[in-house]
C-alpha cells in the first residue's frame, strides 16, 4: 500500500489482518468481519480497503454513530445489507438510581468475567442502566455471567437496535490558553490537573491520543484531536482561536464524560 512506511508496527499489523481479510474475501467469494475497532483501527484498515477496488467495506458498531465498530469486507456484487456483522444488544437494568453507575463500572465488570475488548462494542449508559454492544458469540455468556455491577445486582436482556436510545451527551466547554499545543499543557486544561501531574499520568500509559497509547508529554497536537484519560473521560480539541497579548495559545475544548 502506497505511503505505508509511514505506519507504525501496530498499524502496520492491523493492515496485514485487514488484507488478509480482503484475501479470503476474493478466494471465498463471502463477506469476512472483523471484531470490533476503535476509530483509529477503523481509519487506518479503511485507508487499506479503499485502495481494494475488488471488494467493498461496510462500518457499523450497532447503531447510527457508534465509536467502536467492525468492518465487514465483501465481493463487490453483495448487497451491504444483507450482511450479518454478529453484533447484539444487551440492556443491562438495576437499582441505579442509589447508586450511580459509570462507563468504566460497566467495562471493569465485562472485562472481569474475561472477555476481551475486541468483543465489546459501545456501552450506552443511561438513567435506568445500560446497553452493552457486543459480538454475538458471546451474548450468552454475558447474560449467564454478568450478575453484578459494582455492587448492584443486575438483570440483562438481548434487545432490538430500534429499542436502544441514546442519551444525550453530556459535554462541558472549556476556554483557555495553554503556553504550546503539547499534550501535557491541553490535558492538563482540560482535565484540570497540574503540568506535573497529568506528566505523570501520560508517562503511566494513564492518556490515549485519538485512541492510541501515548507516553511524551510533549507530543504535538491539532485541532480534532481527542484526548482520554482514564477514568476521567476525554476531550476534544474544537478550536484553536489564535493567541493572547502574552504569546500563548487560545484554544476551546469540549469534555466529554
Amino acid at each position: 500500500m502506497q505511503g505505508e512506511n509511514h505506519f507504525s508496527p501496530l498499524e502496520k499489523e492491523m493492515l496485514e489482518r485487514i488484507q488478509d481479510k480482503v484475501e479470503m474475501v476474493l478466494r471465498s467469494n463471502f463477506p469476512q468481519v472483523t471484531d470490533f475497532l476503535d476509530p483509529h483501527q477503523q481509519r487506518v484498515m479503511e485507508s487499506c480497503l479503499r485502495a481494494r477496488n475488488e471488494v467493498k467495506f461496510l462500518t457499523y458498531g450497532g447503531y447510527p454513530g457508534a465509536e467502536r465498530a467492525k468492518i465487514a469486507v465483501m465481493p463487490n456484487n453483495w448487497i451491504a445489507r444483507s450482511i450479518d456483522l454478529g453484533i447484539s444488544l444487551v440492556e443491562v437494568r438495576g437499582a441505579v438510581k442509589f447508586k450511580e453507575l459509570t462507563h468504566r463500572d460497566y467495562l471493569g465488570a465485562v472485562l472481569n468475567l474475561g472477555l476481551k475488548r475486541e468483543k465489546l462494542g459501545d456501552i450506552v449508559v443511561g438513567e435506568q442502566g445500560a446497553v452493552i454492544i457486543v459480538d454475538t458469540f458471546v451474548t450468552d455468556f454475558l447474560q449467564q455471567n454478568l450478575t453484578q455491577i459494582n455492587t448492584v445486582p443486575v438483570t440483562l436482556k438481548e434487545i432490538t437496535p430500534e429499542e436502544l436510545v441514546i442519551p444525550e451527551e453530556r459535554s462541558k466547554i472549556i476556554k483557555g490558553t495553554v503556553a504550546s499545543l503539547r499534550l501535557d499543557a491541553v490535558a492538563g486544561l482540560g482535565f484540570g490537573y497540574s503540568r506535573s501531574k497529568i506528566a505523570r499520568a501520560i508517562k503511566a500509559d494513564h492518556v490515549k491520543l485519538n485512541w492510541q497509547r501515548v507516553n511524551d508529554p510533549s507530543s504535538q497536537l491539532k485541532k480534532g484531536d481527542v484526548i482520554s484519560l482514564k477514568g476521567r473521560g476525554r476531550i476534544v480539541i474544537e478550536d484553536i482561536t489564535g493567541e493572547s497579548k502574552k504569546g500563548r495559545v487560545r484554544i476551546v475544548v469540549k469534555k466529554v464524560r
